[in-house]
């Protein structure tokens, strides 16, 4: 799908007269779609390969085996947010002397991955004690070693998404998951307890580790250089800050209902939450994977500018039905898929699909646009900026807010952080806001038009609400694609002709070239 809507527009346009130079104008844009369909792959598989894992440990492990791993992973994922000290983006941003910059960085994160790994394993006893659970202490000492091995693979890692061999990443990605799974299964098996995930995740990272190593052929040499470490860290503490900031604004929201609202609250607010973030972890996050080093390898600004507008278009015709879907038919999407109980859940999934809109405008190309830029710091301005909103917000409210409530504040702090990045866009890359806003906000009328006449046809009908649903689905989906090909090509029908799926999904675009 993702390069049938590229391919769709460079057939259309050389068909209407342009040539070789419109599609080498595009190519950085299909590099994308392909590295997107990619990775993106990795990461399913990866994901399904968890959840068939999770349910055969869920059968063979006690509940208090999954408790333990998980107190133990809250130091873990803590220390994730800082472990590689944003050095690895550093290199994919830079364009000079990259061996040696790629040995200093290898041998400065295994040095700070070390000290941490030991200050792991000293305050484990500690951090066992504060969670009143001693059986976490010894668990925590082993995955340490995770760390370590982790450290190892940072750097080739990294250079896999330079060279932008995407179908490398995708084995890397995938082939741990496996591995790992294996380990665990065959672990509880034997009746290893929790010790059966602990192995399994260190046997993901060795597996990682060996599969990126064995792919890449760069090896370091050398030993560290100061000057590649201050110029290198003066990026990468921008990219650690943008991580725990953003960390802090995308968990305040479950915290605050944790603690003055309650379980129950919080499962109303939690549910959607889980369901909006999943396009933008499957195809932002995916995207920005790509995205960050396709625009670091461009030397020429305006070919950055260009391929990041394109982007942002090609996002934006992908999530906004999506999302808008949601806004229109939360309703039936929550009583239709979960029952009536969960009903305090549709005005939650309302605000956060708006919420979400904003999320992946700027958390998507726009980030990896700044990165590739080396203007890191304007992509944590804007969080800066929600962040003060929500605390504000914290302040006069106290702890009133209910699910509602908070998913409106989050969905403020969102739109001021969408506000500010617009105003960091026009300031300092002179983007004129019409030209912004017609590319972040490409889907949105066809989207907005069909969810709003499919809303309008299915709310008086006398049928339940997952029969809603489904009629509600498929009118959507239907009336898009309808409006976008009349739209933006002037031909309702183009996106439902079988002919042109087959041609889009054949037809490369040096196949085009060739043809003029």
């Amino acid at each position: 799908m993702l390069t049938a809507f590229l391919r769709r527009d460079i057939i259309l346009l050389t068909v209407d007269g342009h040539h070789r130079s419109h599609i080498s104008r595009h190519q950085p844009v299909l590099q994308f779609t392909r590295g997107l369909v990619w990775v993106s792959t990795g990461a399913v598989g990866a994901r399904l390969l968890t959840l068939v894992g999770s349910v055969l440990l869920a059968r063979l492990l006690a509940p208090q085996d999954f408790g333990l791993l998980n107190m133990a992973l809250i130091a873990i994922n803590a220390l994730q947010i800082v472990l590689d000290l944003g050095l690895a983006q550093a290199l994919i941003a830079q364009r000079e002397e990259v061996e040696q910059a790629a040995s200093t960085i290898f041998y400065t994160i295994c040095a700070f991955s070390l000290s941490l790994a030991l200050v792991l394993v000293l305050s484990a006893p500690s951090i066992a004690g504060i969670l009143h659970q001693p059986a976490v202490a010894p668990i925590l000492q082993v995955l340490a070693l995770n760390i370590v091995i982790g450290s190892l693979a940072t750097v080739p890692v990294a250079l896999l998404q330079k060279a932008q061999r995407w179908r490398a990443q995708a084995l890397v990605e995938s082939l741990p998951s496996l591995v790992s799974t294996g380990v665990m299964v065959a672990l509880a098996l034997a009746r290893f307890g929790v010790w059966s995930i602990v192995y399994g995740h260190i046997a993901r990272a060795l597996t990682q580790a060996v599969a990126v190593w064995w792919l890449m052929p760069w090896r370091p040499s050398g030993g560290i250089r100061r000057r590649f470490v201050r110029q290198l860290f003066r990026f990468g503490r921008w990219i650690v800050l943008d991580r725990v900031f953003s960390f802090i604004f995308l968990n305040a929201d479950n915290a605050y209902l944790a603690r003055w609202q309650g379980a129950q609250v919080l499962g109303y607010y939690a549910l959607p939450y889980n369901w909006i973030t999943l396009p933008v972890q499957y195809i932002v996050f995916q995207s920005n994977r790509v995205m960050f080093p396709l625009l670091s390898s461009l030397q020429e600004a305006d070919e950055q500018r260009a391929v990041f507008l394109r982007v942002s278009r090609l996002l934006s015709f992908l999530l906004l039905p999506v999302y808008l879907f949601w806004v229109f038919h939360a309703e039936v999407f929550v009583l239709g898929l979960f029952g009536d109980k969960w009903s305090p859940s549709v005005p939650v999934l309302q605000w956060l699909a708006v919420y979400a809109i904003g999320r992946a405008l700027v958390s998507g190309p726009v980030g990896s646009f700044f990165w590739a830029t080396r203007r890191p710091e304007l992509a944590v301005y804007p969080i800066w900026a929600g962040l003060a909103c929500v605390l504000a917000g914290f302040a006069v409210f106290g702890g009133s807010l209910d699910a509602v409530g908070i998913a409106q504040l989050f969905t403020g702090g969102m739109l001021v952080r969408v506000l500010v990045t617009l105003v960091e866009l026009w300031r300092y890359y002179t983007f004129p806001l019409a030209e912004m806003l017609r590319a972040l906000l490409h889907g949105a009328v066809p989207a907005g038009i069909a969810s709003g006449l499919a809303y309008s046809l299915v709310l008086p009908l006398s049928l339940s609400a997952w029969q809603k649903l489904i009629l509600a689905t498929s009118l959507h989906a239907g009336g898009y694609l309808l409006l976008y090909g009349l739209l933006t090509q002037r031909q309702p029908l183009l996106l439902f002709r079988r002919d042109v799926w087959k041609s889009l999904l054949t037809v490369g675009a040096e196949q085009v070239e060739a043809q003029q």
